[in-house]
C-alpha cells in the first residue's frame, strides 16, 4: 500500500534477522492502496538442499498500534489454519508474530500468487459471494472479538470535522445519510452478525485463473452484520461509474453467498439499506483522507486516497434518504 515510512537495506536486514527466513536478496516498495506501509521482500530460503527465493510481504502499520494487533494476526492465522488463502503472519525466532521496524509495529506475510481482477465478470462475483460465506462460517466460533470501530459516533464526528471544510451541498448529503443510518440501525443490527472483513474491495481479491488465491487486508475486520460483508463487496464488484449496480453482477453475487449460507427475509428486506450503510463508511473515510490533515498526507509512494466520489453516486443512486 501507499508507502509512509522508507525503510533502508541495513535496518531491514536487522528487522530479518529475528527470523530465520535466509538471505536478503531485494525488496521494493508497494504503491498501492492508502492504509499502512508495505514491501516486498524476496529472501534466499532454504529448502532441504536447494536455495530458493520466497517472496514475503512487509508491513509496517502505520496507524494500528503494537496492542491492537493481536485481533487481526490471530484472524488471520485461525483462517489460515482452516485453509483458507489468507496471508498468516511468519513468527519470529522467539515465537512473537510481530516485530517492530523503525519504531512502528510490523509484520512478515507469504505473498500470495495472482492479481485482483479490475473488471469483475459475474463468475467472479459469484466465487467471491461464495468465498464471503464460506469465510463466515468458518469464523462462527473464532474466540476474536473487536467491536466496529466506524459506528455512529465515529460518523457524528466526522461529520463535524468535514463541515469546516466541504461546501454545503455537500455537507447536506453527509447529514442526510447519516441520518438514514441512524433511524435503521436498530432493525440492521437485529440481522445475524459475526466477524466480517469489511474491506472486501477487489484490491483485496486475488485470483490465479479462475481461482481466489489470496484474500489479504484483513485491519478492517470486527464484529458486525454478516451482509455488511456482502454489501462492501456488492459496491465496489458490481457497482458502475453512475453508481448503479449491475443487475447480473448482483444476482450472481448473491447466488454464490446464498448457495452457503442463505439470507433471512429481513436481511432480504433490509439489502438497500446495508449497501447505503457500505457505502456510507467508506465515503465518510475517503473524505477523511482527501481533505482532514493526517498521516496519509505523506506518502513517498503511491496514491493516498481514492475517490470519495465513487460512493457518493451510489448512495445517490439508491435514493433511499429523499
Amino acid at each position: 500500500m501507499a508507502v509512509y515510512t522508507p525503510v533502508n537495506q541495513d535496518e531491514l536486514n536487522d528487522f530479518l534477522a529475528q527470523y530465520s527466513l535466509g538471505a536478503l536478496i531485494a525488496y521494493s516498495e508497494i504503491g498501492d492502496g492508502i492504509e499502512n506501509s508495505n514491501y516486498f521482500v524476496t529472501l534466499n530460503g532454504q529448502t532441504g538442499r536447494a536455495a530458493q527465493h520466497q517472496k514475503w510481504v512487509l508491513t509496517l502499520f502505520e496507524n494500528l498500534k503494537e496492542h491492537q494487533l493481536p485481533f487481526f494476526l490471530h484472524l488471520m492465522n485461525w483462517l489460515a489454519d482452516k485453509g483458507f488463502p489468507v496471508p498468516a503472519p511468519c513468527p519470529r525466532n522467539d515465537g512473537a508474530i510481530n516485530g517492530v521496524l523503525k519504531g512502528k509495529p510490523a509484520i512478515l506475510v507469504p505473498c500470495f500468487n495472482g492479481r485482483s481482477v479490475d473488471l469483475p465478470k459475474v463468475a467472479h462475483c459469484e466465487r467471491i459471494g461464495r468465498f464471503v460465506a464460506e469465510m463466515h462460517q468458518a469464523l462462527e466460533h473464532c474466540p476474536q472479538t473487536r467491536q466496529p470501530p466506524r459506528n455512529i459516533e465515529w460518523m457524528r464526528a466526522q461529520e463535524a470535522k468535514l463541515s469546516k471544510v466541504l461546501p454545503a451541498s455537500e455537507m447536506k448529503w453527509v447529514s442526510r445519510s447519516i441520518g438514514h443510518y441512524q433511524k435503521m440501525k436498530p432493525e440492521l443490527e437485529r440481522c445475524p452478525s459475526g466477524i466480517v472483513h469489511a474491506d472486501l474491495f477487489r484490491d483485496n481479491v486475488l485470483f490465479d485463473g479462475d481461482k481466489i488465491s489470496g484474500v489479504i487486508d484483513f485491519f478492517h475486520a470486527c464484529h458486525d452484520s454478516l451482509l455488511f460483508d456482502l454489501a462492501v463487496v456488492a459496491n465496489d464488484w458490481t457497482a458502475d461509474e453512475s453508481g448503479t449496480h449491475d443487475p447480473a453482477k448482483l444476482r450472481k453475487l448473491l447466488k454464490g453467498y446464498c448457495s452457503v449460507r442463505p439470507l433471512t427475509d429481513s436481511e432480504y428486506s433490509l439489502w438497500p439499506d446495508f449497501l447505503h450503510l457500505a457505502a456510507l463508511r467508506f465515503w465518510l473515510s475517503r473524505l477523511e483522507s482527501r481533505y482532514l490533515p493526517g498521516y496519509q498526507q505523506q506518502s513517498t509512494e503511491g496514491d493516498k486516497t481514492k475517490d470519495p466520489d465513487e460512493l457518493k453516486r451510489i448512495i445517490m443512486s439508491l435514493d433511499l434518504i429523499c
